[in-house]
């Protein structure tokens, strides 16, 4: 007995359009890798600073500010990051 299969064939793929953006959020969008890079920057400052050898033979309450500013600045760039994905996504 012969195994019959039928020929595959072939698939079409239709690209959906992509969707479009209101005004205020296309704005929002397009603003944010120059927001991202900011905040990007200014946590790589305040983790410089604590990188450096003197940073913790500091006063304790210097050191923790800088610490607080460097934990608010990763939040804040997370924050940036997950907005451009939510809206890269409402594109595609």
């Amino acid at each position: 007995m012969q195994n019959r299969t039928k020929k595959d064939e072939p698939v079409t793929v239709v690209a959906e359009p992509k969707k479009k953006l209101s005004y205020k959020l296309q704005r929002e969008l397009d603003l944010l890798p120059e927001q991202i890079a900011a905040a990007e920057a200014k946590r790589d400052a305040l983790a410089a600073q604590t990188a450096d050898a003197g940073f913790y033979s500091r006063d304790a309450e210097q050191i923790q500010t800088v610490l607080a500013q460097l934990a608010d600045a990763e939040a804040a760039l997370e924050a940036l990051e997950e907005r451009w994905l939510e809206l890269e996504e409402m594109t595609s």
